[in-house]
């Protein structure tokens, strides 16, 4: 090579340096995709994580009437803050912290293919979606969050690792059995929790309640 076409030690340098960055860009690329997919796709650290707990607690008033006391505890096991989904008036359901309670007469089985399929037809039982046991309507998606001031501004959020208490109390009749169901409706559905309560208790004393599953 003829010497006035060889690059000196400067342009050398250059062209190594230009490599170098390149292979570099190269690789911080595939760290930044790999770190997008572990943090999103496997460790799923920006998906939001509720948890939704009913807590109820009865105490007699009289020989006919008893408070009905609900704590719904919502907590953010997250990494990210948690929004409700939003009702543009107040008449619109599935929105906020909605909670429903039904009185529970529960009827026994009576079709020989229900027996069949889900054990004896003398069990009473008690369905939430498909209406079995006879329930009487005391509370219907009442939002518990329509009141509250930050809800009402659309500024209400769960933030991560933290615990929110949303209290509730009506008065309800003594000697019965109480499904309690709150959802907490997000854009992307709802998380939800199930409890039972009974007034049964002929001193007046809250008997505690029977937790079930996440209620959908």
């Amino acid at each position: 090579m003829p010497a006035e076409t060889r690059p000196t030690g400067l342009e050398l340098t250059h062209l190594w340096v230009d490599i170098v960055g390149k292979v570099l860009g190269g690789l911080a690329i595939v760290v930044a995709a790999w770190w997008t997919y572990a943090n999103f796709t496997v460790e799923r650290t920006h998906d939001p994580t509720l948890e939704v707990t009913v807590e109820p607690h009865v105490r007699a008033i009289d020989e006919r009437r008893t408070l009905l006391a609900v704590d719904v505890f919502l907590r953010n096991v997250g990494k990210v803050a948690v929004a409700p989904r939003y009702a543009p008036t107040p008449d619109v359901e599935d929105a906020g912290l909605e909670i429903s309670i039904v009185a529970i007469e529960p009827l026994a089985r009576s079709t020989p293919d229900t027996a069949a399929v889900d054990g004896d037809p003398d069990v009473v039982w008690f369905d939430w979606t498909s209406g079995d046991g006879a329930p009487e309507t005391i509370l219907r998606k009442r939002n518990l969050l329509a009141s509250n001031e930050d809800y009402r501004q659309g500024r209400y959020q769960l933030n991560p690792g933290v615990r929110y208490r949303e209290p509730f109390a009506c008065i309800v009749e003594r000697g019965r059995i109480y499904a309690i169901r709150a959802r907490f409706w997000t854009d992307e559905g709802a998380v939800a929790d199930l409890v039972y309560a009974d007034t049964l208790a002929v001193d007046g004393a809250p008997t505690g309640a029977v937790a079930g599953g996440a209620a959908r």
